[in-house]
C-alpha cells in the first residue's frame, strides 16, 4: 500500500487525558524530521528478505523507548510497505498514515517516564526515494542494484526500510536479524554475533551496542563477501567486507585503516566503538558514507586517486558525526569540515608538512574557483545540504583556526570538544565556546568570518588570497581600497590602518589595535559620499569610522571606539567597554547580553534606535536614569549608558536585530 494513503485498524479508542507527540523535532532545515514525546533506547530489526532482486521483506521492527511526556499518541517516520499490525506494550494499537508520518495510538495512554515497547509488523518492498537534501536525484535508504542491496541513508533514508525516529537528536542501540536466501551474505553495523543456517536461508545477527543515529544504520546484501580482519595497535578489531571479484590491488589502501585509527585516536581521543571496518559493494554509489562501525564504499571509488583520503575521511567521522552528533542539520559542516580536515591531518602525518600545505592550497583553490556556486559552511540550503562549502570551506576554517591559535591550542580544542560532547549533540556555538575557553581568545568574529561570511577569507601565512581581495601579510600595514570598486580588505595581526575607498567595502581588522575607515581618509565632516561599508574590528582595541554611506560597524573583542559618521549606520561594540558615536543620519546602536557596557555618546531621541540582539527583548530590560544618562540593564548587567537622554526611553526607541 502506498504510504500516501491512510491506513487504520480500529483496535483502540483515542483518549483525551494525555497529550499528542509531535511530528518533527523542529530542525531548522527539516522541521518534519524526527518526532518528539519519547526517547528511543533500542531497535530490533527482524528483516526477512524473501527476494533479493526486488528486496521483498517480511519484517518486524521492535522499538524500546521511554515517554518524555504523557502520550495519548506518538509518531514514527516510515515510508511505504503494508503494515499488518502494531502492538504497544502487548496490546494492538490504532494507527494512521499521512506521507511518511505514522501516527500510533496505544490502547493505554503512556505516562511521562514510562518505558514502552512498540512492535510494527510490515511487508512489501522498500519504496525507492530521492533525498530532499540534493538538487539532483540521489537514491537514499535501501537501494536495489543488480549485485544485491545496500543502505545509504543520510540524511533521510532510514525510514524507507524501518519505522524510526529519524533525527540525530535521538540515537539508540540496534539488533539486526537479517534473513537472506542461502546464496547471499550480509554485512551490517556492529558485531556479528550469530549465523543461523535455516536450510534454504541464513539469518545473520549483528549487535550494535553503542547508541547510533538512525541515518548511520546500514544493511548490505551481496552474493558473497571476502572478509578480511585485522586489529589496530590500540586493540580495536577491524573487519572489512569486500564484494567478491573486486581487484585485490585496488583494495590495498584499506590496509592503512589500523594505522589511521591509531593516529586519530592519538589526536582526537580513544576510538569510541567496539569495532570498525569498511564494506565495498559491487555497485556505483558516487560516494562513501560513514555508517557507524562499518563505512560503506562503492566499487567506483576504487579508481579514485584520493581513495586513501576518503578512507581517512569516513574513519574520522566515527568521532565527528557519529559519536559527536549534530543537534541540527544546519550545522552539517561540523561533521564534514572535521572529516575533510582529517584528510589533511592524515596527509600531514603520512607525507609531511609540505604535503599538508599543498593540500590546503588545493582546497582553497577549489573553493575560490567555485565560490559563486557555494554557500558558506554555516548556512547550507536545505536542497543542497552537501555542497562543497561544508566540506572544503569548513576544513579551511579549521586550518585557519589552527593558524590563529597555534598547534598546541588547536589540538587541545579538538580533544576538549570531542571529550565534552561525545555521546551528545552539538551546534557551532558549542565549538566556538570550547575554542574560546581553551585558547583564551575571542573567536566569535573569527567564526563569523570563516564559517558564516559569504566571502573567502585569506590565509596570508600560505600566501592564499581570493582574487579581488586585499590582504595584509605583515603587522603594522596601511591598506587602502580603490575609489570605484567594492573591496574586501583583511589586515593581518598587528596594529594596522585599513581604508575602504569609494565602493561598498568590507573591512576586517583581525587581531591588533587597528584603525578602520569605510571611505579612505575623508574627514567625518565632509560631504556624505562613499559606499555602504561593513567593518569588523576583530580582537584588540580598535577605532572604526564609517565615513560616508549607510555602514555597519562591529567592534568585536576589545575596548573600541566607533563612529558611524554620515549615513544611517548600525554600530555594535561587541565584547568590551566601547564608545559609540552615531554621527549624522538615523543610527542603530546594538546591545546584547555578555558584551560589556557600551557608552552611546550622541543618541537622538525619536530618531535613533537601540538594537536588541541575540534574542534580547524589551520586556527583559530594566531602564534607569542617572542625570542625563539613560541606563539599560539586563538582569545584573548594565548593557549601555546612553548619554544626553534626559527623558525616559520607551519601547518605541528599541528594535529587534536578527
Amino acid at each position: 500500500m502506498s504510504d500516501s494513503l491512510p491506513q487504520t485498524t480500529s483496535s483502540a479508542a483515542k483518549t483525551s487525558d494525555s497529550t499528542v507527540g509531535g511530528a518533527g523535532v523542529g530542525d531548522s532545515l527539516y522541521p518534519g524530521f524526527g518526532n518528539s514525546g519519547y526517547d528511543t533506547q533500542h531497535y530490533t530489526l527482524d528483516l526477512n528478505v524473501t527476494d533479493v532482486d526486488t528486496s521483498t521483506l517480511d519484517a518486524t521492527t521492535t522499538i524500546e523507548a521511554i515517554a518524555t511526556q504523557d502520550l495519548s499518541s506518538f509518531n514514527l517516520d516510515f515510508i511505504g510497505f503494508t503494515i499488518d499490525e502494531i502492538i504497544v506494550n502487548g496490546k494492538p494499537a490504532e494507527f494512521s498514515r499521512d506521507g511518511q508520518e505514522l501516527t500510533i495510538t496505544p490502547a493505554d495512554p503512556l505516562a511521562e517516564g514510562e518505558a514502552f515497547t512498540v512492535a510494527v509488523d510490515y511487508n512489501g518492498a522498500p519504496t525507492q526515494i530521492d533525498s530532499v537534501a540534493f538538487t539532483f536525484p540521489v537514491p537514499t535508504g535501501w537501494v536495489i542494484v543488480d549485485s544485491g542491496n545496500f543502505v545509504l541513508s543520510e540524511p533521510d533514508g532510514a525510514a524507507n526500510y524501518y519505522p524510526v525516529n529519524d533525527h540525530p537528536l535521538d540515537r539508540a542501540s540496534y539488533t539486526f536479524r537479517v534473513t537472506v536466501p542461502e546464496s547471499y551474505e550480509v554485512a551490517a553495523n556492529g558485531v556479528l554475533e550469530q549465523t543461523v543456517d535455516n536450510g534454504d536461508s541464513t539469518t545473520y545477527v549483528f549487535e550494535a551496542r553503542d547508541p547510533m543515529v538512525s541515518y548511520l544504520t546500514t544493511v548490505n546484501i551481496g552474493s558473497g563477501f571476502n572478509i578480511e580482519t585485522s586489529e589496530s595497535l590500540s586493540g580495536v578489531p577491524i573487519r572489512n567486507y569486500f564484494a567478491e571479484g573486486l581487484p585485490e590491488e585496488k583494495l590495498a589502501p584499506f590496509d592503512l585503516q589500523p594505522e589511521m585509527l591509531d593516529y586519530f585516536s592519538e589526536i582526537f581521543g580513544p576510538y569510541p566503538f567496539e569495532v570498525y571496518g569498511s564494506v565495498v559493494v559491487d555497485a556505483e554509489t558516487g560516494g562513501a558514507l560513514e555508517t557507524q562501525t562499518l563505512s560503506i564504499f562503492g566499487s567506483d571509488l576504487l579508481d579514485s586517486p584520493t581513495l586513501e583520503e576518503t578512507i581517512a575521511h569516513e574513519l574520522s567521522h566515527q568521532w565527528f558525526g557519529n559519536e559527536v552528533a549534530l543537534a541540527d542539520w544546519s550545522d552539517i559542516w561540523l561533521n564534514e569540515g572535521f572529516a575533510t580536515y582529517s584528510e589533511g591531518l592524515w596527509i600531514e602525518y603520512s607525507r609531511g608538512d609540505e604535503a599538508l600545505d599543498e593540500w590546503v592550497e588545493g582546497q582553497y583553490n577549489e573553493v575560490a574557483t567555485r565560490l559563486n556556486q557555494l554557500v558558506s559552511p554555516g548556512e547550507p540550503p536545505a536542497d543542497d545540504l552537501f555542497n562543497n562549502g561544508v566540506y572544503s570551506w569548513g576544513a579551511l576554517g579549521l586550518h585557519a583556526l589552527r593558524l590563529e591559535v597555534g598547534d598546541d591550542s588547536f589540538f587541545d580544542i579538538v580533544q576538549t570538544y570531542y571529550d565534552r560532547f561525545k555521546g551528545g549533540n552539538v551546534k557551532t556555538a558549542d565549538l566556538i565556546a570550547v575554542a574560546e575557553e581553551v585558547s583564551g581568545q575571542e573567536l566569535v568574529s573569527f567564526f563569523d568570518r570563516w564559517i558564516y561570511s559569504g566571502n573567502l577569507a585569506p590565509l596570508p601565512e600560505l600566501g592564499l588570497v581570493f582574487p579581488g581581495t586585499i590582504s595584509g601579510s605583515t603587522a603594522g600595514e596601511q591598506l587602502v581600497g580603490s575609489d570605484d570598486a567594492d573591496d574586501i580588505i583583511y589586515s593581518y595581526k598587528g596594529n594596522d590602518v585599513v581604508a575602504g575607498g569609494g565602493g561598498n567595502d568590507m573591512l576586517y581588522g583581525e587581531a591588533g589595535n587597528d584603525v578602520l575607515r569605510g571611505d579612505a581618509n575623508r574627514p567625518s565632516s565632509g560631504s556624505p559620499v562613499g559606499g555602504n561599508d561593513i567593518l569588523y574590528g576583530g580582537a584588540g582595541s580598535d577605532r572604526l569610522g564609517g565615513k560616508g554611506g549607510n555602514d555597519s560597524l562591529y567592534g568585536d573583542e576589545g575596548n573600541d571606539a566607533i563612529w558611524g559618521d554620515n549615513g544611517d549606520d548600525l554600530l555594535r561594540g561587541g565584547r568590551g567597554r566601547d564608545l559609540l558615536y552615531g554621527g549624522k543620519g538615523i543610527d542603530t546602536f546594538v546591545i546584547a547580553p555578555g558584551e560589556g557596557t557600551d557608552v552611546v555618546r550622541d543618541f537622538k531621541l525619536g530618531e535613533d534606535k537601540i538594537g536588541l540582539a541575540d534574542g534580547l527583548t524589551f520586556a527583559q530590560l530594566s531602564l534607569g536614569q542617572s542625570g542625563k544618562t539613560a541606563l539599560i540593564s539586563f538582569e545584573n548587567e548594565v548593557l549601555s549608558r546612553v548619554n544626553g537622554v534626559a527623558g525616559s526611553l520607551t519601547s518605541a526607541d528599541f528594535v529587534a536585530i536578527a
